[in-house]
């Protein structure tokens, strides 16, 4: 179950995992833009889970507040340690390009492999 906003429209602290529908009811569906916004992200994901090699997501940001017009959508993904970015097929390769994925997602595409190790994970987020 998704927690209810703070004061300041934004979840409590920490990490918190949904389901991708129980997500998308929940923060893409109250304003036009969010809509959109969640149109772009579900092809992100789409295109992450065909690579097979995506592991986790995390999304954060804006998107994930009580604003009714988020900036854009803020995501990592964590990839398997045999991925590789030179088999990946040619039309999920903006996802690991930043400036291709922001122009074509409106989202800010980070991307590590899972060797990360959840120290570094947990500063980063």
């Amino acid at each position: 179950m998704i927690p209810e906003f703070n004061v300041d429209g934004n979840l409590p602290e920490g990490i918190h995992s949904f389901g991708e529908e129980e997500f998308f009811d929940h923060f893409a569906t109250r304003s036009a833009r969010r809509k959109w916004l969640g149109e772009r992200l579900r092809e992100v994901i789409a295109l992450a889970k065909s690579t097979r090699k995506v592991e986790r997501i995390f999304i954060w940001g804006s998107f994930v507040t009580a604003k009714e017009s988020p900036n854009d959508v803020d995501i990592l993904l964590i990839m398997s340690e045999d991925f590789q970015i030179e088999t990946v097929p040619e039309e999920c390769k903006h996802l690991f390009d930043y400036i291709r994925a922001r122009v074509k997602f409106n989202a800010d595409i980070f991307w590590s492999k899972a060797s990360i190790g959840e120290d570094a994970l947990s500063l980063w987020l």
